[in-house]
């Protein structure tokens, strides 16, 4: 099977000249379709520059990555814009949803920006938002949800495109213990029942040994990788 991420000597670096600062050296690892992986590492590691070459929104400064099994390195702008959207689904610490739009019309918005007919749209968000565990609350406004509802809302708008992977920035960051093991849960139903991979960057010790790989990031070289659990 065809991994669906593969990474081979990946570089950064940001500034130029005497201001140039590494911040990748030589990062390889593969990630299977259907895995459920944690990123972790101190601030300053490198996670979040390793999500954005994962998540097409930077270009290495060398090395190979290859997204079930395409070469992403060598693609244009508009090449990793469709990729990104057919491909990825993105889940950040702060949900970013749009206040002046209904959790329905929310999860909507991006596909239906992509002229995505709205009637399938709507199906398929009610039907996501109600395993989720929102049921009733399609018509509410993200300042009538709570903090965990509202990251609930924007995990569903991150599967709305039917994503082979995930990417996950701090998810559970900003909440409480309760709410931060419901939110893990539910990402690992998805897993579990769809076979969708996760990368997810925490600082929560208890969730990234809680998955079935770590990815350790240390000064921007990966200096510790867990054998993946067995297939499921």
């Amino acid at each position: 099977m065809t991994p669906i991420l593969q990474l081979t000597d990946v570089c950064h670096a940001y500034g130029e000249g005497e201001n140039r600062q590494p911040v990748l050296h030589n990062v390889s690892f593969t990630l299977a379709a259907g895995e459920f992986a944690a990123l972790v590492g101190q601030s300053g590691s490198g996670k979040s520059t390793l999500l954005n070459q994962v998540g097409l929104l930077e270009h290495a400064l060398s090395g190979s990555i290859r997204l079930n099994g395409q070469e992403v390195t060598t693609l244009d702008d508009n090449a990793l814009t469709r990729l990104r959207n057919e491909q990825l689904g993105f889940i950040f610490q702060f949900h970013h949803l749009l206040n002046a739009y209904t959790a329905l019309e929310n999860v909507m918005v991006p596909l239906k920006i992509r002229g995505r007919p709205e009637k399938a749209l709507r199906e398929r968000a009610q039907s996501l938002l109600a395993r989720a565990g929102l049921s009733g609350l399609e018509n509410r406004f993200p300042n009538q949800l709570s903090g965990g509802q509202q990251q609930r809302v924007a995990i569903v708008r991150a599967l709305m495109a039917g994503p082979a992977l995930v990417l996950a920035d701090e998810p559970t960051g900003n909440l409480d213990s309760e709410t931060t093991g419901r939110i893990f849960e539910l990402l690992r139903q998805i897993n579990r029942e769809d076979g969708t991979a996760f990368l997810i960057v925490t600082h929560d010790h208890g969730l990234a040994m809680s998955c079935d790989r770590q990815l350790t990031l240390k000064d921007g070289r990966l200096v510790g990788d867990t054998s993946p659990s067995p297939a499921r």
